[in-house]
């Protein structure tokens, strides 16, 4: 018996960087991506392993509720038991930062600035869905 295909969602307001994350996972990975809250928490969270979200989620609808990825993640974490792992991604987070701030440790199970790249991305994802090679290092990110 095989083991399936981890299933990932994207969730992030730049449609060039979700078909770029989608292209680079999709040898090892089923990827979902969506460009909207809306059109994400209506989708079976549930089912996926690993949630990679935008830090800036701009607002597609008028009276969309979430005003970051960070809101979106504690809405998971709230609502699904259990919550699938996340990785928050942000381009205002560079890897050159040495801190990060410790709302977003607490939050997210990974934090990824984009200009790392999808190659650095990726192997944290794979570290992540693989627990059996992880060091014990809960949150991989560029300040530590």
């Amino acid at each position: 018996m095989t083991n399936p295909v981890p299933r990932i969602a994207v969730l992030d307001d730049d449609e060039n960087w979700c078909l770029a994350v989608k292209r680079f996972f999709r040898a090892s990975y089923e990827v979902s991506t969506f460009t909207d809250v809306q059109s994400f928490l209506a989708s079976p969270i549930e089912s996926y392993d690993l949630v990679i979200v935008d830090f800036t989620i701009a607002p597609n609808h008028r009276y969309e509720q979430f005003s970051n990825g960070i809101e979106v993640i504690q809405q998971l974490k709230a609502q699904i038991t259990p919550p699938p792992l996340t990785m928050l991604t942000s381009a205002f987070i560079s890897r050159n930062d040495l801190t990060i701030d410790s709302t977003l440790r607490t939050q997210a199970d990974a934090i990824m600035p984009k200009d790392c790249g999808l190659d650095e991305i990726l192997q944290t994802a794979k570290a992540m869905l693989n627990p059996k090679n992880n060091t014990g290092e809960r949150s991989p990110d560029p300040g530590t």
